[in-house]
């Protein structure tokens, strides 16, 4: 069974042993032990339906996948939805079905209720409209929908193996094994993963297919917390090509610990604790090291190195130079789409700055900590204003 259930209970003890019991936490945990044990059984159900219905997805390849990886808030949304847009080339996963239907079965149910929704008028398309439009205006930091490509990460939530589940329920104890998972993690644990992240890839492949065209589409992925992963990726995958996102540190770690900050508000723990900031600049140095150490053993072709600077800036020879770079080309509805881009991104003037003493951090912090990044990549390190972070 992939299903980390030592971890889960080791998590729920110390979720209900530590932290004040605020209003707000009650809620969240209510809510949590309430919700996700459905949850589960659904997605389970699913899981165990396909491989009665559905048996010849085990066989289903995944040829030459495409990970976007990085530290978070370097790009890695903003270059995941734009190239996920080459529907002819790409096929990704958007955030209803890493959540709540990984399974074949569960994606050929939703067809279903969306064809009587349909018939209906809509109500339900609707009042989902409404919903995530409420969710938009709580959290203007990274766009949040179900129907936009998402990052692949949260599938491993069904097997209670994600990085997510500690750093944004404040345990960050029950982080560090994913933090530095090649090096932290034994090669049982890091298989049991990397297989059913690699099984669930295989499913939606096979869902995904609607003729001999959509059968070739490569899998196309943004996934940040594969970049403590990337040797036991290469391991599962090959021939995979990864796309490494990098962001000035003075840029990136302050957007970070922010976003964390307000997602630990909302889950009503403490934000005046400093562990949170501490273990964020730890992480992201391991994550900016680890990568570009890694991908040095990688083929040029197989990898791409991009700036974020260079990206927001142009995206559209940005994506130009990697499709170049891993021999792709560019058909017709693509180069539409880039140069559309291209003139949106000449429209965008949204400048502020994100490094403040707010939270926590200072300047010459992130210069020293992170020096031999500024030095490789040339990022500015004086005060400067920076592109909005809403492209993450």
């Amino acid at each position: 069974m992939a299903f980390n259930f030592r971890g889960f209970f080791r998590f729920t003890a110390l979720w209900l042993t530590n932290g004040r019991w605020t209003p707000r936490r009650i809620a969240t945990l209510v809510a949590f032990f309430l919700a996700f044990p459905l949850l589960e059984i659904t997605v389970w159900c699913g899981l165990l339906l396909d491989n009665l219905l559905f048996r010849a997805h085990r066989r289903q390849p995944v040829r030459s996948p495409v990970f976007i990886v990085g530290n978070p808030r370097s790009g890695t949304t903003f270059l995941h939805r734009l190239i996920a847009k080459d529907t002819d080339r790409f096929s990704t996963m958007k955030m209803w079905e890493i959540l709540f239907a990984p399974s074949i079965t569960q994606r050929k149910i939703v067809a279903g209720l969306k064809t009587l929704d349909r018939w209906a008028g809509g109500p339900v398309r609707r009042r989902l409209d409404r919903t995530e439009q409420g969710w938009q205006e709580q959290n203007v930091m990274h766009e949040v929908s179900l129907r936009e490509p998402e990052e692949d990460d949260y599938l491993l939530l069904h097997i209670w193996s994600a990085l997510t589940t500690g750093l944004s329920a404040g345990l960050l104890q029950e982080a560090i094994p994913y933090t530095y998972f090649d090096t932290a993690l034994p090669r049982q644990d890091r298989d049991r993963i990397m297989g059913f992240y690699k099984g669930c890839l295989r499913r939606h492949l096979y869902a995904d297919r609607s003729g001999s065209a959509a059968e070739e589409r490569c899998y196309l992925a943004k996934n940040p917390a594969l970049c403590p992963k990337l040797g036991t990726l290469f391991e599962h995958f090959p021939d995979a090509k990864v796309i490494y996102l990098v962001r000035s540190p003075m840029e990136m770690l302050p957007s970070y610990v922010d976003m964390m900050m307000f997602s630990w508000r909302v889950l009503g723990i403490p934000v005046e604790n400093h562990a949170l900031r501490d273990y964020l600049i730890e992480m992201a140095r391991h994550w900016y090291t680890y990568p570009l150490e890694r991908l040095e053993r990688v083929p040029r072709d197989r990898h791409a190195i991009v700036r974020y600077d260079d990206l927001v800036n142009d995206p559209e020879g940005t994506v130009r130079e990697i499709y170049h770079r891993f021999g792709f080309r560019i058909g017709p509805a693509f180069e539409r789409i880039l140069r559309e881009e291209a003139a949106r991104a000449r429209r965008y003037s949204s400048r502020h700055d994100y490094c403040s003493e707010e939270n926590g951090l200072s300047r010459r912090q992130i210069l020293e900590t992170y020096r031999d990044i500024f030095e490789r990549f040339g990022f500015e390190t004086e005060a400067a204003e920076v592109v909005s972070a809403n492209r993450s």
